[in-house]
């Protein structure tokens, strides 16, 4: 158990500083992207992604995950695995090669016929580093995670930057995603110590698909749930308010992909460890569902309140139509950050047929939303995707997990409600203080609002002594930040130095 958690705590430390570097790298590099391109040419790129990402959620079968929850593996398992999903990802790939006349058609754009045999080759690619990306994360090796996630954000930014630069436009994004995903195949075959044997049994392959089979419909089922919007915006609406609105769902996503994301590919793995310790996965689940209510909280009521001049500031004028949208999708990202958590549970316990009936709930509310937003546009469409998960999918998703390891919805909404208390005063204080600025002042002075709303919040945490505060400090104590003085006095820790 100790071996485990020394495990899980470096992961998590590694997972940090992969997705902190790594998005924060991704986040100057949109930045700088959206100041040389349009809002059309994102939204170009935005029709591509929204069909090739859907084959995306079906290319490894489910076959990744299972390899990560069954507890013992055979090599013809992982080199099964392998030459099945080679021949997934060349099928998709010559799939799409053929398909990109229809999927230009279908937007009426017939620009997008070369994007989308460019794009399809990434299938190809990523179908190569399936097993032993998924045999990295089994094992918590985070730390080789950290330096393929680096390289494979520092290669894809510098090709997508000097194609921009060069004049390329929506081809520097095609360049970005493409350099990315190879150089992600060069790194984990580098890293990684497996290597496929010249074997094929099918016997194997079934053992897997009874966990993978009801994942695969599942992300099938969530990708249409959280992309219809934008196959019906760029259907519908056009290329240029796509763009628009993946950029807003973009900014929504960044305190998820930061924070959650960050647990996710740590509490899986470790939560399968703890398979028949009902206790222990009780705690590990409510602490780390406090730790991202934490960071996430303040984290989207502040990019809420303060929407304006950060998209002002960061990407430009032309993208004003993003503020609005951003204000609300922001708000249906704080309730996202804490009930996403639920799918820990149902993969680490074996439950993947919850998994696929919530996510069917899922598209049928995402897709209902979107039908009845549509004919107010924009704002109707994030309107309906902030009500909807609120009042359909927050309680039965939660609540599901919760029964599942002996817990309650009330039990969950205590973890994470005093973060919530602590982060809403500090909203309410930015907001005034940002209205009490007065046009003559630039933006940019606006953003001065951002350290004194980490100052408000982390008083208030600390007066309060939330239980969330203490896990994550301990967590970062825990992961080596007992060595420095500075983290230990900015932590409020008088714990001595550990020797290591």
């Amino acid at each position: 158990m100790t071996n485990l958690r020394q495990r899980t705590v470096s992961g998590l430390g590694w997972s940090a500083a992969t997705q902190i570097l790594g998005k924060g790298l991704q986040f100057v590099t949109t930045i700088a992207l959206a100041r040389l391109l349009s809002p059309g040419e994102f939204g170009l790129i935005g029709m591509v992604v929204v069909i090739t990402g859907f084959a995306a959620s079906i290319a490894d079968a489910g076959l990744g995950a299972s390899i990560i929850q069954r507890q013992s593996l055979s090599d013809d398992h992982l080199s099964s695995v392998f030459w099945l999903n080679l021949a997934l990802g060349s099928a998709l790939t010559l799939l799409f090669i053929a398909s990109a006349s229809l999927i230009a058609g279908f937007y009426n754009e017939p620009e997008l016929r070369p994007l989308v045999v460019a794009m399809a080759f990434i299938f190809l690619l990523g179908s190569l580093t399936i097993v032993q990306y998924a045999l990295l994360q089994k094992s918590l090796e985070f730390r080789s995670r950290f330096w393929i996630e680096t390289v494979v954000i520092v290669v894809s930014a510098v090709v997508a930057l000097a194609m921009a630069l060069g004049g390329a436009g929506v081809w520097s994004l095609v360049g970005q995603a493409l350099s990315g995903t190879f150089a992600r195949v060069v790194m984990v075959w580098r890293l990684s110590d497996w290597r496929p044997r010249w074997s094929f049994d099918l016997a194997a392959i079934k053992t897997l698909l009874g966990f993978g089979g009801h994942l695969v419909v599942f992300n099938v089922i969530v990708y249409c749930a959280q992309n219809f919007d934008k196959l019906v915006i760029g259907h519908q609406i056009g290329s240029t308010a796509l763009g628009i609105y993946s950029l807003a769902d973009r900014w929504m996503r960044l305190p998820l992909d930061n924070v959650t994301s960050i647990t996710s590919t740590v509490m899986f793995p470790a939560l399968s460890s703890l398979q028949d310790n009902v206790e222990s996965v009780q705690r590990a689940y409510l602490r780390g569902n406090r730790m991202i209510a934490l960071v996430t909280f303040p984290m989207m009521l502040g990019m809420s309140v303060l929407a304006e001049p950060l998209v002002l500031v960061f990407f430009g004028e032309r993208w004003r139509g993003a503020i609005t949208i951003a204000r609300l999708l922001c708000f249906a990202g704080l309730a996202q950050s804490v009930y996403n958590t639920a799918s820990w549970i149902f993969l680490s316990r074996g439950r993947p047929d919850i998994l696929f009936r919530l996510g069917v709930l899922s598209m049928l509310t995402r897709i209902g939303g979107v039908i009845l937003g549509t004919p107010w546009g924009l704002l109707g469409i994030a309107w309906a995707y902030v009500l909807g998960g609120y009042l359909f999918l927050l309680y039965p998703t939660w609540s599901s997990a919760a029964r599942i390891i002996g817990l309650t919805f009330a039990d969950l909404l205590r973890c994470v409600a005093p973060p919530f208390f602590c982060a809403v005063p500090m909203a309410a204080v930015i907001w005034l203080l940002n209205e009490a600025l007065t046009l003559e002042h630039p933006y940019w002075v606006r953003l001065l609002l951002v350290p004194i709303g980490i100052v408000i919040y982390g008083v208030l945490i600390r007066t309060f002594r939330l239980k969330a505060w203490n896990d994550l400090r301990d967590l970062i104590l825990d992961a080596g930040g007992q060595k420095s003085r500075l983290i230990r006095w900015l932590l409020g820790s008088d714990a001595p130095i550990k020797n290591s």
